[in-house]
């Protein structure tokens, strides 16, 4: 699998300080493809990688406000679909720009789909098998739940719904349709998978926390509101 058939998708909000970091992981890894969505950051995330920007394998899209990680997430699955009519792409990969995901776990993404070629996505998992995660007793708990919820609306199931480490095929963006602006939008893609019977397998991968990952996901919206939200999205 070349290295460059797969570009790296990195939803950006306010993430100045991590992102070129980030960035540098994937290029030392001899990864070339990397599309930068800037959810309408106010802290000059443009200004730290306008060097970045300038390479040509390195692409950059700004939405004007703030908008959600769901609509980020879709805003580049529309993009890879309209600039890869020659199918250069042919692997997508959805990478957190705050330094959670570990790039050397690509190694297990593409040793799966290189094992089975009927393979459509591969989910990251914290929980799958014992790794280096260091998930915190009350998140782990609130993070079962999300699985156990996400189980029950879409059939599909895993042992870490909501994680953020995905390789897939560039042709299942075809079906797969981000409708949902924020962190809900974790679930609706599960239940897209679901509903188009899309082949999948979960790998282990290492999330690395810190004060400030933490103190993100609690901004982001508590699940009890991100599950209301996929219900009515999904029954009403």
């Amino acid at each position: 699998m070349p290295k460059n058939k797969i570009i790296f998708l990195i939803r950006a909000y306010n993430e100045s300080t991590r992102i070129r970091g980030v960035i540098e992981s994937i290029i030392s890894a001899w990864y070339s493809e990397i599309l930068v969505i800037d959810d309408g950051s106010t802290d000059g995330t443009e200004v730290f990688l306008s060097d970045f920007i300038k390479n040509k394998n390195i692409h950059y899209v700004r939405h004007v406000a703030n908008r959600g990680a769901g609509a980020a997430l879709e805003t580049g699955f529309s993009y890879v679909r309209s600039r890869n009519s020659d199918n250069h792409w042919k692997y997508l990969v959805t990478f957190d720009a705050d330094g959670q995901h570990d790039i050397r776990d690509m190694e297990l993404f593409r040793s799966a789909f290189e094992t089975d070629p009927t393979l459509d996505v591969v989910l990251g998992s914290r929980f799958i098998t014992k790794t280096d995660t260091n998930v915190p007793f009350f998140r782990r708990v609130i993070l079962w739940w999300g699985m156990v919820f996400t189980s029950l609306i879409s059939g599909v199931h895993l042992t870490d719904a909501h994680n953020g480490y995905r390789m897939m095929r560039v042709k299942v963006l075809d079906h797969i349709r981000i409708t949902m602006d924020g962190m809900e939008y974790a679930s609706e893609l599960i239940d897209q998978i679901g509903s188009y019977q899309l082949h999948f397998v979960e790998v282990p991968v290492n999330i690395h926390y810190d004060e400030y990952t933490l103190g993100k996901w609690q901004r982001h919206g508590w699940p009890l509101r991100i599950a209301a939200r996929m219900i009515l999205k999904k029954f009403f």
